[in-house]
């Protein structure tokens, strides 16, 4: 327990009157709050809260330890002030857990301009698309895309991203095009994740709820360059990162598919450990990658998207109507055989 995140919890408790809200404002868990107020209540021997089932009041220890509490935030909050004054430049280490793919090709080269910038800051970048436990691993700072699975950090979302489904135009003379997401049953679906577990895509049109569709194939990579490299050699179908297929779709290399649905969204977020103070080059470097990806995320993608669609179209439209009805009867015999039980079944 740090005892400054509790004096602070204790005071929003105060105003509160909730574990519950108190929690929540300090992005912390209901149980952690708990803990900490029974720490504090163990460390200095007197109770400070009355709990029932409808109510939370101070004691009037509890009365008096929050007088004191606000003294001591208040002269730690000047204090804090008075020195980031004094000491403007960003200085100490920083550790950062990244996503493998994402961490190399963004926050890798911000971090080589930030550390240009700030001399008197260290950095180690952790490349592991694994979520990490930030406390107890000890990361200053993780850099995550798509929606946090760790509720009680404290996050940031850096950017916007989105899913897009592709592939190339050689598969889809082969194979045609999907035209609804229970379509794409009758191909093969290259999968980012775990070939051992049941593969799920979602999709809703504009407004419309989500829909999930179990996909399968014979090809599973942990990697998403490595599904890009798949489905930029014809051996499937992608769903995959906006900023990472962007090229490939500018160059018509991939054809983007079922543009009238969408994946859920894929945010750019940074996490800090909950209930800590952030340091000052952690929220240097936060405030530099978001600044960065503003600059360097393909920020006119929806328009890239759209113009290689109509493109792929136009391109595979003759080759695909001359073998549609053929592609189309392949693809469904091959994935009726697949659903069978086969052996790239994910």
């Amino acid at each position: 327990m740090d005892h400054l995140d509790a004096l602070r919890l204790f005071t929003r408790l105060a105003e509160r009157k909730s574990f519950s809200a108190a929690a929540a404002d300090l992005k912390i868990k209901q149980s952690t709050a708990s803990k900490w107020v029974a720490e504090l209540e163990a460390r200095l021997g007197v109770g400070l809260v009355e709990r029932t089932t409808r109510s939370l009041r101070l004691t009037d220890a509890g009365r008096r330890f929050l007088a004191h509490a606000g003294q001591v935030l208040a002269a730690f909050d000047e204090m804090t002030r008075d020195l980031r004054e004094q000491s403007p430049e960003p200085a100490g280490r920083v550790r950062l857990s990244v996503p493998v793919v994402f961490g190399r090709l963004f926050v890798a080269p911000a971090a080589v301009e930030f550390l240009r910038r700030h001399p008197k800051v260290e950095a180690e970048l952790v490349f592991n698309d694994r979520y990490v436990n930030l406390v107890e691993e000890g990361f200053d700072l993780a850099v995550r895309v798509g929606v946090p699975a760790d509720t009680a950090a404290r996050g940031r979302r850096l950017a916007e991203g989105r899913r897009v489904l592709v592939a190339s135009p050689a598969y889809l003379r082969a194979r045609g095009r999907p035209e609804t997401p229970a379509g794409l049953k009758h191909h093969e679906c290259l999968v980012h994740g775990d070939a051992t577990a049941p593969a799920v895509w979602r999709f809703a049109r504009e407004g419309g709820a989500e829909a999930p569709v179990a996909v399968r194939g014979r090809l599973a990579a942990n990697n998403s360059e490595a599904v890009l490299l798949m489905a930029r050699s014809g051996l499937g179908v992608a769903l995959l990162a906006d900023w990472l297929v962007e090229r490939d779709l500018r160059q018509q290399r991939l054809v983007p598919l079922l543009e009238g649905y969408r994946a859920p969204p894929a945010p750019i977020v940074a996490l800090t450990p909950p209930g800590r103070f952030t340091a000052p080059a952690v929220r240097a470097f936060v405030d530099h990658l978001a600044a960065s990806l503003a600059a360097r995320l393909p920020a006119t993608s929806e328009r890239a998207v759209g113009a290689a669609g109509a493109r792929g179209r136009a391109a595979s439209e003759g080759a695909v109507g001359g073998a549609g009805a053929r592609g189309q009867a392949m693809s469904r015999g091959r994935g009726r055989r697949t659903e069978a039980g086969g052996p790239g079944a994910t």
